[in-house]
């Protein structure tokens, strides 16, 4: 009999997790993550935030991405109400914690430049040539995995004409530094298009998919959406439950990878991948709780996810 229940159970929780996906499937159409671009600027031997050369590439950057189809957001737009925009040589950690601390929108990937420029002259004539150098990388902010990194180098620059003061140079090498920004924006998506591009499990076929796969759409269809992590904690629910809800959200749509961080006898604690956004798996989680006849509250903040179980007598 014990058997008999426990794939009776099965084949119950296979169908409700069907519908959880179905109903949050067409809903919610998977956003393109949003992005900041940021300058870190703390070594002394870069080009300073506030700098002609750096306000071009910054612009240059946001641009790029902007028209390859990703929501880019100013830095002194979206974190004026608590921090300076001024500030000037910032180490990366304080610029990962800026992003993090912006909650209007939620920022998903920051993308930290660093800009490096020079001029050399030449070992054998009065020719003096400007020396550029931009690395990008890209970072999640949620959980500050690596997404990818780039440079532009080995490009021969036109040499400075001669009597090129101050402003001749900023320009000259503002200009150049644009060019090199473009190219740079343009590999960090390619690499972002890279991350977000649909996964299906190896060898499941195009129309099999769907059901050999766990981040696959209903229909076959598989995920694409921008992958990250969140926590999910469980309060107050029993054993049966806890085990219950592991098994659902394994089951949902666009699902990854997850893995138990904490586990006691009224409290557990996730580590959660998907490809689904927040909006998405807070609705599966309600509807979760709603198929499982639990009493329940769902709360959000940051990247966590709260289920607090309601006693009821």
């Amino acid at each position: 009999m014990l058997p008999l229940r426990a794939a009776a159970r099965g084949a119950a929780l296979a169908v409700v997790s069907l519908g959880l996906a179905l109903l949050a499937g067409p809903a919610l159409a998977q956003p393109k993550p949003t992005i900041v671009v940021m300058g870190e600027d703390a070594d002394e031997d870069s080009v300073p935030r506030g700098n002609r050369i750096f306000q071009r590439v910054i612009a240059e950057l946001s641009e790029t991405m902007n028209l390859r189809g990703y929501n880019v957001y100013d830095e002194t737009a979206v974190a004026m109400g608590f921090t300076q925009p001024n500030r000037v040589r910032r180490r990366d950690a304080e610029l990962i914690e800026v992003a993090r601390a912006v909650q209007n929108p939620p920022l998903d990937v920051v993308a930290v430049f660093q800009i490096y420029a020079s001029a050399s002259k030449s070992a054998y004539s009065d020719i003096v040539r400007p020396e550029v150098r931009i690395p990008g990388r890209l970072l999640n902010v949620r959980t500050g995995q690596s997404l990818g990194s780039f440079e532009v180098t080995g490009v021969q620059l036109p040499p400075l004409p001669q009597g090129c003061d101050r402003e001749c140079l900023l320009e000259r090498v503002g200009a150049e530094a644009r060019t090199i920004a473009g190219d740079v924006a343009a590999a960090l998506t390619a690499k972002l298009d890279g991350v977000m591009a649909p996964r299906r499990e190896p060898g499941a076929t195009a129309a099999g998919a769907g059901a050999a796969s766990g981040a696959a759409a209903p229909g076959g269809e598989a995920c694409g959406g921008f992958p990250t992590a969140y926590v999910v904690r469980l309060n107050g629910f029993s054993a049966q439950e806890v085990q219950a809800v592991e098994e659902y959200m394994a089951a949902f749509r666009c699902y990854e990878h997850h893995r138990p961080v904490r586990t006691g006898a009224s409290a557990a604690e996730y580590w959660y991948e998907t490809r689904a956004d927040s909006g998405r798996l807070g609705r599966n989680l309600r509807l979760m709780l709603e198929h499982m006849s639990a009493p329940g509250q769902v709360q959000f903040s940051g990247n966590t996810f709260v289920l607090s179980r309601v006693a009821t007598r």
